[in-house]
């Protein structure tokens, strides 16, 4: 049975669908006297399907799906990374939900051609039903991806179909982002209206216990954290709390001071004292 296997998945790297259907009747259809535990399934043929969904092969994934090489789950996620339009609009008809998390706490089919800035398939996808705001269990959106990762041109695009800056954590994953236009997104997501002094998971009370022994702070916190000297300035300019406590009851000054950032801790400091003496902030 393992050679109808190999078979099967050698034709299907050639495009043999007469190959792989022979192989397919061998090892599914020809009778032999097997007993119930060693009957061959039809399973086994799934790296079959995958080759077929890589070479954009329609009529052999059809004919692999007639043969329930799969038993609800289609293999959408292979077909974005291979850009086969044709086959995602096959597994449409079927009834594929576009909208659907790859993972619990992980993000829609969208976020992968985000993530590698393919901009045509981000289009068809979007175009053909996907939510950029659609978000899994914690809070991850499409254009999550896109502020952490993405180019800009991406990222208004996406906000141009319809990404709301105030789903899907954007601020703080405009804080992260390691590129040098990081300071351009973070001013492009607070002024399209992100919150400034929110809590990472503060109005999730769900994903909020369960990522809080992880230290959740505001934006300002993790700029802190992560040495966003820039950032820092421009969050604190439009309003950013400098003494706000995390979820560790910590303010932003404590994480640059843990982590040596002594500039970052001076200029905190600062903004704290102009705050308890309610001068304002301008850098």
């Amino acid at each position: 049975m393992l050679e109808e296997v190999n078979l099967c998945y050698q034709a299907a790297c050639e495009d043999d669908i007469d190959g792989v259907k022979k192989q397919v009747q061998r090892l599914l259809h020809n009778s032999r006297s097997t007993s119930e535990q060693n009957k061959p399934s039809s399973r086994w043929l799934f790296a079959s399907l995958l080759i077929a969904i890589e070479k954009h092969n329609l009529e052999l994934v059809q004919f692999l799906l007639n043969e329930r090489v799969v038993d609800e789950d289609l293999p959408f996620e292979s077909a974005v990374r291979a850009r086969a339009f044709e086959i995602l609009e096959f597994f449409l008809g079927l009834g594929w939900d576009i909208n659907t998390p790859i993972y619990a706490s992980y993000v829609e089919f969208s976020s992968i051609p985000i993530c590698t800035s393919d901009r045509q398939m981000t289009e068809w996808l979007l175009d053909h039903g996907a939510d950029p705001n659609s978000r899994c269990d914690w809070d991850l959106t499409p254009i999550s991806q896109a502020i952490y990762a993405a180019p800009l041109e991406l990222i208004d695009y996406l906000f141009s179909r319809g990404a709301n800056p105030r789903c899907g954590q954007l601020l703080h994953h405009a804080v992260l982002r390691d590129k040098s236009d990081a300071l351009q997104v973070v001013r492009q997501v607070a002024e399209l209206g992100a919150p400034i002094n929110e809590i990472k998971y503060e109005t999730d009370p769900r994903g909020y216990s369960e990522r809080e022994p992880f230290s959740l702070g505001t934006p300002l916190h993790r700029a802190a954290e992560f040495r966003k000297v820039g950032i820092i300035k421009y969050l604190l300019e439009m309003g950013a709390d400098p003494q706000k406590l995390d979820s560790k009851r910590q303010t932003p000054r404590f994480w640059a001071e843990t982590y040596g950032h002594t500039e970052m801790a001076l200029i905190l400091k600062e903004a704290e004292e102009r705050q308890i003496h309610g001068t304002d902030i301008r850098y």
